[in-house]
Parts: structure tokens; C-alpha cells; sequence
């Protein structure tokens, strides 16, 4: 065998057994800096872009309240990181305005009988045919 294509493949798999090294050095320290930044009170993003604050961490299990207080169980190695709530600044007013059109929320908006669903029901339609 040729001694260059020899010393070509041994620089190769030198390089190559560098990067490994460096990729799994650089995914360790990502690693260690998300998990030291998973506390309870933390405002956290996950990998799928849902946002909340930590509640309870058992073991992997991290504990997740929404910004609407409902609480779900994520794995640890779901999060992403520390982030805030990308929220655009709105005053409370403006906020009520456009939400309602500066009607009172409640009760008296619903209308019971303007409510019917738009879903045929396969069965009934079926049925009477």
C-alpha cells in the first residue's frame, strides 16, 4: 500500500475523531448550562416553543404551568432553555378593546341558540339517507 494514502487516511480519521470530540464537548457544556438553568420559578422554552414557568422537578420530570395556569409534565431534555414570553407591549386598555371591541366579557355575549355546530355527523347522515 502507498505510504501517502496511508498517512491520508490516518489524518482523516485523526480529523474526524477531533470534531467528534469538539461536537460532543460543545453538546455537554449546552447540556449542563440548560440543566443549571432549570430552576422552579423559571420561565422556560421548550423545544417545541411552548412557554412556562416551572413548577416541580422530579428526577426528568419538569413540572411546566402556562401563562393560563394549566400545569403539564415535560421531560427535561425537552427544554430548550430560560426564555421570556415574546409578548408585544399592549396597555391594559388597548388590550380590553381588542379583545372584546370594549364589551363586557361575560355571560350575556353568549348566545345559546346562534350556537350549532358546523360538523355533519357521519353517522346521522348515514342513517337517514
Amino acid at each position: 500500500m502507498d505510504p501517502t494514502l496511508l498517512i491520508l487516511i490516518a489524518v482523516f480519521a485523526l480529523l474526524m475523531w477531533w470534531m467528534s470530540r469538539n461536537a460532543k464537548k460543545q453538546r455537554q457544556a449546552q447540556e449542563e448550562a440548560r440543566d443549571s438553568a432549570i430552576q422552579v420559578g423559571a420561565t422556560v422554552r421548550t423545544i417545541g416553543g411552548f412557554y412556562g414557568t416551572v413548577v416541580d422537578i422530579d428526577g426528568d420530570a419538569v413540572t411546566l404551568e402556562s401563562p393560563s395556569g394549566i400545569e403539564t409534565v415535560w421531560f427535561r431534555n425537552a427544554i430548550q432553555g430560560v426564555a421570556t414570553l415574546p409578548l408585544g407591549i399592549v396597555s391594559e386598555d388597548d388590550a380590553f378593546d381588542e379583545v372584546t371591541g370594549g364589551e363586557p366579557i361575560g355571560p350575556a355575549l353568549i348566545d345559546d341558540e346562534t350556537i350549532d355546530s358546523t360538523l355533519d355527523n357521519p353517522i346521522e347522515k348515514r342513517d337517514n339517507e
